[in-house]
């Protein structure tokens, strides 16, 4: 950070990582930083280690965040690496939230596959996918407001969740289990009962991705999706869950209009009508309990999709001001935020955060979310500073977003202090001791096992082979919890790919590509390393010493895609193919279960449903190998649709 202004700005610094204002912000530096939610890094690791130089408390709070937080900084997005334990956690919120009572501390903890306060170890909580097997929302609400307990006891403001997404495209790369389901009426039921759940522990929640990212058959963190289909269809579809979320219970739903392809003015009319029907209550007290259940139903902010809809518009809905007004027209009057500007759907499309920023604006959000890297904060600060001094973007325009941002604030503050909600390291702990109970009360009872399933033995020494073959940018990584908890129950069971027991050249050099996998058969299957394989080399054979056939183990594939056709499906039929006796965990959506297994020859193997890769999901599908049935815990049991 430089201590000149920008040019043609009010006195105020270039927005960066080295040093602070000098002097009170101006209007605006202040307008300027209220749009943006930038993520950082710790001063002080989890390990308790300071870095020479950086950061000015015990907590954490690097020196340009704690300057650009008392320029009116509008918050922050927590990501893995702020949040390595509860206690961590509480503090950095703490220290933040005293530097700046109205910050917005933000995060991505949906559960399931999507954890950061849980990143290390896995989410206690099985995620959407599971919770959208029940029937009702009676336990997606229990959910919400377990997990907005620890939420609120860790000091977390705004939960970027929940995900409103309809999983339409059984290939997505990016939503899959982060849904709730495929259908537009159990994603509202348990997107709006999980959202409820959250706010009555005191923590707002923001709906995304709007209009939909579950159409996509591109992941947007590496390039632009693009949903091609009529209006009519993406409103029947996609815009429902966002329209029923946003309207309350018991009035019109302004999103009805929108769904019938009514004009705007119905829209308004309807939104009218619904204003009017908590006005005319009889009395104080039901004008009270009308606004409570109207509070508890709505979202208090909307994340927009970097992904094309031309039928809505020209850009991508984050930078489109028709998604904009759409949203709008659907009754919602909160912020407008976008997903990481940092992604490669934008970056491709604009070819810079700053640029983005800009255009996101001129689209109408109101709060941009950016990544790790500080100088993604100074690029997005400085062309924002630019494009207010040239007249491109107005400040009274960002003032507006400010405006609306710190109406959020006072709302969960105030329901904050409503429900006694503090932050403090141990009522985290107990909270997520309460949330993981829960959360394995949820996996016994639907994570479960298709086909005839013969349990593992106490001794055995399974094979697991990950045929997953796409990273997860949602979730950082390709999550290992299965391979974690199968090592657990059974010590010599052998990962491929993996770090335990793996041959250092497969590992680093042949992977599981078709080579490789190649291999694996001959070991599998007993044949050692055979003529068939010359093209591999011989060398390989170096790998395998133990050349004397031995009594095959169990071998356990995991899947997460197996769509006829695609590569994992294809990996799925060689292993089947010579070892009929495999047992499939699948991680993927639980539904097309019977089209992507039962069309394998014989029928398919056992497969094992665990609806999702997170810990609680993990520990039940080990459960479920074990040969132990679902829902022998009779906490929080419904049965599965």
């Amino acid at each position: 950070m430089t201590d000149a202004p920008t040019a043609g700005a009010d006195a105020g610094p270039q927005a960066g990582p080295e040093a602070g204002p000098q002097a009170g912000p101006g209007r605006t530096e202040r307008a300027v930083n209220g749009v943006l939610l930038p993520g950082f890094e710790n001063a002080v690791g989890p390990d308790g280690v300071r870095p020479d130089g950086v950061g000015p408390d015990g907590a954490g709070v690097p020196d340009w965040l704690a300057d650009a937080a008392r320029a009116g900084l509008a918050g922050v997005v927590y990501f893995a690496r702020n949040t390595p334990d509860v206690a961590t956690t509480a503090a950095l919120s703490a220290a933040l939230h005293e530097i700046s009572p109205d910050l917005v501390i933000a995060v991505d903890e949906e559960g399931g596959d999507v954890s950061r306060l849980e990143a290390a170890d896995g989410s206690s909580l099985p995620g959407a996918a599971a919770l959208g097997v029940l029937p009702g929302g009676a336990i997606s609400l229990d959910a919400g407001r377990a997990l907005g307990r620890v939420l609120a006891a860790t000091g977390i403001d705004l939960l970027l969740g929940p995900v409103l997404d309809v999983v339409s495209e059984p290939e997505n790369p990016v939503i899959g289990v982060r849904a709730f389901g495929t259908t537009p009426d159990v994603v509202a039921r348990h997107g709006i009962a999980f959202a409820r759940g959250v706010r009555s522990a005191g923590v707002g929640v923001c709906g995304k991705h709007f209009p939909g990212h579950g159409a996509t058959t591109v992941d947007s963190h590496v390039g632009l999706p693009v949903v091609d289909q009529p209006l009519d269809v993406v409103r029947a579809r996609d815009l429902v869950p966002f329209a029923r979320a946003l309207c309350p219970e018991g009035v019109p739903d302004p999103g009805q209009a929108v769904r019938d392809q009514g004009a705007p003015d119905q829209v308004v009319r309807a939104q009218a009508v619904r204003a009017e029907a908590v006005r005319a209550q009889a009395t104080p007290n039901q004008v009270v309990r009308a606004q409570t259940v109207r509070d508890q139903s709505r979202l208090d902010a909307v994340m927009t999709a970097h992904v094309l809809f031309p039928a809505v518009g020209p850009a991508p809905a984050s930078v489109e001001p028709a998604a904009t007004r759409l949203l709008r027209e659907l009754g919602h009057d909160g912020p407008i935020i976008t997903d990481a500007l940092d992604m490669g759907a934008l970056r491709q499309l604009t070819g810079s955060v700053g640029e983005a920023a800009v255009r996101a604006v001129e689209a109408g959000a109101d709060l941009l979310c950016l990544g790790l890297d500080p100088a993604l904060y100074t690029e997005a600060y400085d062309t924002l500073s630019r494009a207010v001094a040239s007249g491109r973007v107005r400040v009274e325009r960002l003032e507006e977003s400010g405006a609306r941002t710190r109406a959020l604030v006072a709302a969960v503050r105030d329901r904050r202090s409503v429900v006694g909600a503090v932050t403090d390291a141990a009522v985290a702990q107990q909270a997520l001791a309460e949330l993981a109970d829960l959360g394995a009360a949820i996996a016994d009872a639907v994570v479960h096992a298709r086909g005839h399933l013969v349990p593992l033995a106490p001794d055995a020494a399974p094979d697991v082979v990950d045929l997953r073959l796409r990273l997860d940018h949602a979730a950082g990584r390709t999550a290992r919890h299965v391979q974690t908890a199968i090592a657990e129950a059974w010590p010599g069971s052998r990962d491929w790919p993996g770090s335990r027991d793996f041959p250092e050249a497969l590992s680093s050099g042949l992977g599981l590509d078709d080579d490789g996998l190649a291999v694996l058969i001959a070991r599998f299957t007993r044949y050692g390393v055979s003529a068939d394989l010359d093209r591999i080399g011989t060398e390989r054979g170096a790998e395998f010493p133990d050349d004397a056939p031995r009594e095959a183990e169990p071998l356990v594939v995991i899947t997460r895609e197996p769509v006829p056709g695609s590569a994992e499906r294809a990996r799925l039929e060689q292993l089947w193919a010579v070892r009929p006796d495999l047992v499939v965990v699948h991680t993927g959506l639980p539904g097309p279960v019977e089209d992507w297994f039962g069309t394998l020859s014989g029928g398919g193997p056992a497969v094992v449903v665990a609806c999702g890769t997170g810990r609680a999901n993990a520990a039940a599908a080990v459960e479920r190998l074990r040969g132990v049935a679902a829902g022998t815990r009779a906490e929080h049991r419904e049965p599965r649709q």
